[in-house]
């Protein structure tokens, strides 16, 4: 018990405060060293897996994001009816984890946008931009002021109270890559704009710097991650296809992410209730093995 309170304070850093002796400054073994934790990813479920026969309804979504145990939705926008929709989740105690939506660089923004963000002042949502243009290509940074521009005034109708502007990187998008979102959350500087790292569509993009170097770079802007099975380049529940999901979780506690993890469930066929639950199963076990 004593090696493992001398450990504490060294690795807490509390050791220089204590009034013990200097003898307490021996090095930690394995045994004495604190257990590391699992870091606390917040799992969400992305509406794109609610979309099966089994789960035709708003209310039919929220239950069933519910009973698998998820913590909330990411939700593709649509104005008229977010309100019934949070109301649904706020009775399930559940998170409008994010709103997705896909404005282009040219056109002037969403006139629903604003009062949609009303309804979600207060809560910790993700506005997730996936910023196309007609006059860019993917990645050009041409596009950089209008883009600049574009994120600025969402960030003004979110305020300081909610919710928050996050950069989704979407192949074909003007910004399809994380580095673009990156690129454009440091132009920005606010502190209520950051960046997405999705999975697929950054398996689908040829790839610039090896993923480790990639995600410690976005870690200071990065608001949300998104996952899902690979069976080569398609959309599979997480526990099949080929890709390596213990090693992803992995590599992004190392990299030291605690946020949000979403999960993509986009053209994954059958009912949503089985495939989900499949993909639940999968991640309590991955979650599991990060102790």
């Amino acid at each position: 018990m004593e090696s493992n309170r001398r450990c504490f304070l060294k690795t807490s850093g509390l050791l220089a405060l204590s009034s013990l002796s200097t003898d307490f400054a021996t090095d930690c073994t394995a045994a004495d060293a604190p257990a590391a934790k699992a870091p606390k990813f917040d799992f969400y479920v992305m509406d794109t897996g609610l979309r099966g026969a089994d789960v035709p309804t708003l209310e039919s979504k929220v239950q069933l994001a519910k009973k698998l145990g998820f913590v909330g939705i990411g939700y593709t926008l649509n104005h008229r009816e977010l309100p019934r929709f949070l109301e649904l989740l706020d009775k399930e105690r559940l998170e409008l984890s994010a709103v997705y939506t896909t404005p282009q660089l040219e056109a002037e923004i969403d006139p629903g946008l604003a009062e949609s963000i009303k309804h979600m002042k207060g809560r910790k949502t993700r506005i997730e931009l996936a910023i196309g243009s007609k006059k860019f290509k993917p990645s050009e940074v041409e596009g950089d002021k209008k883009g600049v521009d574009l994120l600025k005034a969402v960030s003004d109708m979110a305020a300081e109270t909610g919710p928050v502007v996050s950069i989704y990187p979407h192949i074909g998008s003007w910004t399809e890559r994380v580095e673009d979102g990156v690129r454009l959350a440091k132009q920005v500087a606010r502190k209520n704009v950051g960046t997405h790292f999705n999975l697929v569509h950054w398996s689908w993009v040829a790839k610039k710097k090896p993923l480790p170097e990639l995600l410690t770079e976005a870690l200071p802007h990065l608001f949300a991650v998104t996952i899902n099975g690979l069976d080569g380049k398609k959309i599979v529940s997480l526990d099949q296809g080929d890709y390596d999901i213990d090693a992803f979780l992995a590599l992004l506690k190392k990299t030291g992410y605690h946020g949000p993890v979403g999960l993509q469930g986009y053209s994954v066929p059958g009912p949503s209730g089985e495939h989900l639950q499949r993909s639940m199963k999968k991640w309590q076990e991955s979650i599991k093995k990060l102790q």
